[in-house]
């Protein structure tokens, strides 16, 4: 069925949906002639908007919002919008079209598969479309309902993978296994704020912030996770997927080295206790009790007398 976005009456129009402004130029220049086509800039704006439009539309007529689904209130169905209507989306659909093969680039041969250009030749067959359906909203409807349903199958999908492993739950879970002996303070920071490469988006800001304390050794840590998305949902995972990743990478590196802190103070015990060993020691004993200051006297000439044999003995 996406087939049919490449299915013209007029074909001129079809043509200026896949010519990109660099091929017009360079063809201007090369043959010192106008490109009659002329190129799908100005399509791509206008696509967009209806791609939008299209969308809400879709989702009204299958019922959404509703108490019962995923999409409880409008906000969900915009922040699914944000998600759905991107480049790479709409990308992966002109690959689909291969239309990497009728692009026109002029010879920039390498744009034929850039993301940006995949998706901005979607939005101008949109609007080719429209102009070629001589302005029926009716018929348009028909035509990108199957786009609606190929991306709606890309949100399913993904679903499917996060039914199946959910990041923040095993990062909680994670935490609750080494709670004995570390103790860690999450602290999650969300913003909201304006893309700055789009101003006319925002996106979510999610901050994940780590601190980690040994109970034995008392040493603290701090570990930082930041990322950008226009999902909040879908960032937060990412968030919190990585501080998984790094956690664990932290915690078996931080216990190599109390292993090998360990491994050379044992070494070092036991050389000591060789040393030890290998020394020809004499014995002195001396009586735990003085009867009187004659005997005290005594014990603190003998005391004298050996430490000068030790030291004797210590001399090279």
């Amino acid at each position: 069925m996406l087939l049919q976005l490449l299915s013209f009456k007029n074909k001129n129009l079809l043509i200026r949906a896949l010519t990109n402004k660099i091929h017009e130029l360079e063809y201007n220049q090369k043959s010192n002639q106008t490109y009659v086509y002329g190129n799908n800039e100005d399509l791509t704006v206008a696509g967009q908007q209806f791609l939008e439009f299209y969308f809400y539309d879709y989702m009204l007529l299958q019922g959404y919002p509703n108490p019962l689904s995923c999409f409880k209130k409008p906000n969900d169905i915009i922040q699914l919008r944000q998600r759905l209507i991107n480049d790479q989306n709409l990308a992966e659909i002109g690959l689909q079209l291969n239309l990497q093969k009728f692009l026109k680039v002029g010879n920039q041969i390498q744009l034929k598969t850039n993301q940006k250009v995949l998706a901005d030749t979607i939005k101008a067959l949109i609007i080719a479309q429209y102009y070629d359906k001589f302005q029926d909203l009716e018929s348009l409807r028909n035509l990108l309902y199957p786009v609606m349903d190929f991306l709606l199958n890309k949100v399913q999908q993904e679903q499917i993978i996060q039914a199946k492993y959910n990041p923040k739950s095993s990062f909680i879970e994670y935490l609750n296994t080494i709670r004995e002996e570390i103790d860690i303070q999450p602290k999650l920071i969300i913003e909201w704020k304006k893309n700055e490469k789009n101003y006319n988006q925002s996106i979510f800001q999610i901050q994940l912030e780590l601190d980690i304390s040994n109970k034995i050794m008392v040493e603290n840590y701090q570990l930082k996770i930041q990322k950008q998305g226009i999902s909040k949902r879908i960032t937060e995972q990412q968030v919190y997927l990585e501080a998984l990743q790094e956690l664990k990478q932290w915690l078996t590196t931080y216990n190599n080295n109390q292993f090998q802190q360990a491994e050379r103070i044992n070494l070092s015990t036991s050389l000591d206790s060789q040393h030890i060993n290998n020394m020809n020691i004499t014995v002195y004993e001396f009586p735990q009790q003085f009867e009187n200051d004659t005997n005290e006297t005594e014990f603190y000439d003998q005391l004298s007398q050996m430490l000068i044999q030790i030291a004797e003995k210590d001399e090279f």
